[in-house]
């Protein structure tokens, strides 16, 4: 464990709901003490201020927001190396958080760039959660925690900037019709998108 992790724990800023997130986790699969403390790590150092397991009702595999991290509780009995990839995506972007702030990250969909730099900024973001996440997974392979025949892929590289586009200019659309113009109400609207029927 490291200097930072054993600060936060002292001065109890730990991630709201890890402990209950990866006991949810340890009941389905055969995951080790090793394992656990390795997610434990990556989670609490990405500055995630919470993470929990939602019903969805939106197609998404999980989502995150300045506010913390959702997965989507079908994934639970998923091939558990895709599953840890999909937690380690998601925790990705708590790191682009911290680095850009809500203000950027948001900026897709409230900005005022154009839909190509929007769609160009999305893809990025994507694909780097993904090389992250995939890292990640080489990681704990190569320490004999999780599935060698597993073969982690980036979705996102194969994604074409003008499906990327098509993704901005729908959110943006929907932002408008319901008047949200900044990055909180952006926020409340994956939230709401993600938990409840819009």
């Amino acid at each position: 464990m490291d200097v930072i992790t054993i600060l936060k724990r002292l001065i109890n800023e730990e991630t709201d709901g890890i402990h209950t997130f990866l006991n949810k986790i340890k009941s389905h699969y055969d995951i080790s003490d090793e394992l656990y403390s390795e997610l434990l790590l990556f989670i609490e150092e990405s500055d995630c201020k919470k993470i929990e397991f939602a019903k969805f009702n939106y197609p998404t595999l999980g989502l995150a927001l300045e506010t913390g991290v959702m997965i989507n509780s079908n994934m639970v009995g998923d091939n558990l190396s895709f599953f840890i990839f999909v937690i380690l995506h998601e925790i990705a972007h708590q790191y682009q958080f911290k680095k850009y702030g809500d203000k950027i990250m948001y900026e897709c969909y409230i900005g005022n760039i154009s839909e190509d730099e929007a769609a160009e900024f999305m893809k990025h973001t994507e694909e780097v959660a993904d090389e992250f996440a995939i890292r990640k997974i080489r990681y704990l392979q190569g320490k004999g925690l999780i599935d060698l025949n597993y073969k982690p892929s980036s979705p996102y590289k194969n994604k074409s900037i003008d499906t990327m586009k098509t993704m901005v200019v729908q959110f943006r659309n929907q932002l408008k019709k319901e008047n949200i113009k900044t990055s909180k109400g952006v926020s409340e609207y994956f939230y709401n998108l993600v938990k409840n029927k819009m």
